[in-house]
């Protein structure tokens, strides 16, 4: 696969995971509003489906390499950051941040994780980020805050433990992108997802088990817990992980800012949003940045 190639399949990878995402965030919402649900809860049963069905998967693709990545002990300090760090932290501060605040404010807080990308890899790796790519990355993050708050910060209720946990799962984006890539080279993305799921999953249901159902189950009900936990998780993860194979995390987290994006074409019909100018411009601004910050990375 030559490079652009390559660089446009893990950009496209990473757009669609950012649309389940937002899907998974409408309904994250709505679940909370109808039947006030826990973060912990939906946290526990979204991390637990997913890791069952994505290690079915690997299992049925590859049953010898199974279980190769706890082989040697030299992986277990990377998997359970990526596990405990990465895949639960971004889950539940996430959902807790949408239950404190709204999901328009957990997102926008999420987003600030290209800004904590560029800091790790200017600290830890000297790689000094190229201007351009700086200047794409604010100019989406702009454009993000547009669509999503119509330019008047007034619009975000945020009391100081949204803050946190919303800054948190911005943090958690960063080590679920850098931390596992040695991991997903050698044992590929649908293993490494499956048991990061697995094992998160397990260890949330110690504190919060999915058998502690403090809800309606209704059909309803039923089709938000799926849908949050088979689209906006397994599959979304899944794509994700393949995307950071391709191209660099600044790419991929840029790219799904398409979350948003979608969160709003669905309010539309769902809750009858309508656009005004500047929400437009920030749509504008987020696809016209993850554009030319692929093309920055090719050159």
């Amino acid at each position: 696969m030559n490079v652009k190639k390559q660089i446009f399949k893990g950009a496209l990878y990473a757009v669609v995971a950012g649309c389940m995402w937002g899907i998974s965030g409408i309904f994250g919402q709505l679940f909370f509003r109808d039947y006030h649900g826990s973060p912990l809860w939906i946290t526990s049963t979204r991390l637990t489906i997913a890791g069952i069905i994505l290690l079915a998967m690997s299992f049925s693709r590859d049953h010898k390499r199974f279980f190769d990545v706890w082989k040697s002990k030299k992986n277990m300090p990377t998997l359970f950051l990526y596990v405990f760090g990465g895949v639960f932290s971004v889950q539940y501060f996430y959902y807790v941040a949408i239950q404190l605040s709204n999901s328009a404010t957990a997102t926008i807080l999420q987003y600030t994780a290209p800004v904590f990308i560029m800091l790790y890899l200017l600290i830890f790796q000297r790689q000094v980020p190229k201007p351009k790519s700086v200047l794409f990355v604010i100019l989406a993050m702009i454009g993000v805050f547009l669509l999503i708050t119509d330019g008047n910060i007034k619009h975000l209720s945020i009391s100081p433990l949204a803050l946190v946990t919303g800054l948190l799962a911005g943090v958690a984006v960063v080590i679920y992108s850098i931390i596992p890539r040695p991991l997903l080279d050698k044992y590929g993305a649908l293993n490494m997802t499956g048991w990061g799921m697995m094992l998160a999953g397990i260890a949330c249901n110690i504190f919060y088990p999915v058998w502690r159902i403090d809800f309606r189950i209704e059909p309803l009900s039923i089709f938000y817990v799926l849908t949050i936990s088979i689209v906006g998780t397994a599959l979304a993860f899944l794509l994700l992980l393949r995307a950071f194979q391709l191209i660099s995390p600044l790419v991929v987290s840029v790219a799904t800012a398409t979350e948003p994006l979608t969160s709003v074409f669905l309010s539309i019909p769902l809750f009858g949003l309508k656009l005004t100018p500047l929400e437009l411009l920030g749509i504008v601004m987020v696809i016209v940045s993850v554009i030319l910050l692929s093309k920055s990375e090719q050159a």
